[in-house]
């Protein structure tokens, strides 16, 4: 004569289970936490030199591009900022970066919290990982990588930059370490230069294109290098990592340099080492960090073509890069090529790509080009065909891609541009996939229909 209670007992746990926060969900809740955050701050009066605050639409804009490390601004760092704004915009970078899940995680855990299965299984989910095992060890090693590559990286800025800026130099050198290892690309040096105004500083390029780069292949990448210190011992994610990455650089500099060479608005007028110094830097930068050596707007339509490629592959899984990710693009090249030798399996490096991965790396690469292509439609009719629909294409990308590399445009959008390209760095960070996922109901169908045969090619 329970029936009463076993009934209550069940619709509590229906309710339950309907209003249940899925792990994908709780990723992008907590980006978005953090973006509201980063936008009240930002509208104080102490963040900016004119003692208003930034306009609402204008420090959501900034405060987004900064917790998904993108780098497009609407606003000066150095002469519109405090240094209150500033230590705020550092704080976003490097939280987006790791990910506020992660340096919370590894506050409570370092506290006694023990997580329950549930939790875990978010932890899982944002690190991309296919087992909880070993989840805070491996949290662990992304806070102390992270720290001693920045810390590193800061004193040789700091070294570099003080003789121009005295012991101000701390400050950018702590700023522009962080900036370029969270693969975030803002700068100090202001009037939105980036490092167009030092076309020949090769030691900064290079500083910063190795702390790109690291910050770029992902932690467990980086962790597998120098714990192994041999191909054959890399796994497989590493040896694909490694090469693609590689490959993008090598193939984006040859091409940018041979091209743009020739160009007399950007690179044909500089010397030949500098010409090849910027070109590979431009290929390491666009594929997610943002900073540029020269006018990209004054570059020829085919390197903006490849930079748009680039940008649009992003950097590597777990790492602090967006886009659709280095292993994504490889797995689809793969794919393509297995198809057209005739063979049934991905084999690559002795090893066999399973069918479920395929599917998620098409499902990635069709979503983003639906959502970039769409984007920029809306964009182009927002901005009523002012500018070039390449242009506007060129900037929709470098939010996906969280890149931040702009053409001179980036200011002249209205609130809703502004508000689309926010919700486009959101999607290209915690990843488009994921994304959508939160946003629609998976369930998993019983039902078997039998398989049909359609003509294609």
């Amino acid at each position: 004569m329970n029936f009463g209670l076993e009934w209550k007992e069940q619709d509590a746990i229906n309710l339950q289970n309907r209003f249940r926060v899925k792990p994908n969900q709780i990723i992008c809740l907590s980006f978005v936490l953090m973006i509201s955050i980063g936008t009240l701050l930002l509208t104080l009066p102490i963040s900016t030199t004119n003692n208003m605050g930034l306009h609402p639409v204008d420090a959501l804009f900034v405060s987004t591009s900064a917790s998904c490390v993108t780098g497009l601004t609407v606003v000066d760092l150095k002469n519109d900022l405090t240094l209150f704004g500033k230590i705020v915009m550092l704080l976003l970078i490097q939280v987006g970066g790791l990910g506020i899940m992660t340096l919370g995680t590894l506050v409570v855990h370092s506290m006694g919290y023990r997580f329950r299965q549930s939790e875990s299984m978010v932890l899982q989910e944002s690190l991309n990982q296919d087992s909880r095992t070993g989840l805070f060890s491996l949290i662990r090693r992304m806070i102390k990588y992270t720290f001693a590559v920045e810390g590193f990286f800061s004193v040789v800025l700091a070294w570099h930059f003080y003789p121009e800026y005295g012991w101000d130099c701390i400050g950018y050198g702590i700023f522009h370490s962080v900036s370029a290892f969270c693969n975030a690309g803002f700068d100090l040096f202001g009037n939105y230069e980036s490092l167009s105004g030092r076309p020949d500083d090769l030691f900064l390029m290079g500083c910063l294109g190795t702390l790109i780069v690291l910050g770029g292949i992902g932690f467990t990448v980086m962790y597998d290098v120098m714990q192994n210190h041999s191909w054959r011992k890399f796994s497989l994610h590493t040896q694909i990592v490694l090469a693609t990455t590689v490959v993008l650089i090598v193939v984006g500099g040859l091409l940018i340099f041979l091209v743009d060479g020739q160009n007399p608005k950007t690179l044909a007028n500089l010397p030949l080492d500098v010409q090849l110094a910027q070109s590979f830097f431009t290929s390491v930068s666009c594929r997610t960090a943002g900073f540029n050596t020269f006018d990209l707007g004054a570059s020829t339509q085919i390197t903006q073509l490849v930079m748009i490629i680039l940008m649009f592959i992003g950097a590597s899984p777990l790492s602090t890069g967006g886009g659709i990710k280095s292993t994504t693009f490889f797995i689809i090249m793969l794919s393509m090529w297995t198809v057209i030798r005739g063979r049934n399996q991905n084999e690559v490096f002795g090893r066999r790509i399973g069918k479920k991965l395929v599917y998620q790396s098409f499902a990635i690469f069709t979503i983003a080009t639906i959502w970039v292509v769409a984007v920029g439609i809306v964009l182009s009719v927002i901005d009523g065909e002012v500018h070039e629909l390449e242009m506007v294409i060129f900037e929709t990308v470098s939010a996906f891609g969280t890149v931040g590399m702009g053409i001179g445009i980036t200011n002249e959008w209205n609130m809703w541009g502004k508000l689309l390209l926010s919700l486009t760095m959101l999607m290209g960070r915690v990843g488009i996939l994921t994304f959508i996922m939160a946003v629609i109901k998976q369930k998993e169908s019983i039902i078997k229909y039998p398989e049909g045969n359609i003509m294609i090619g």
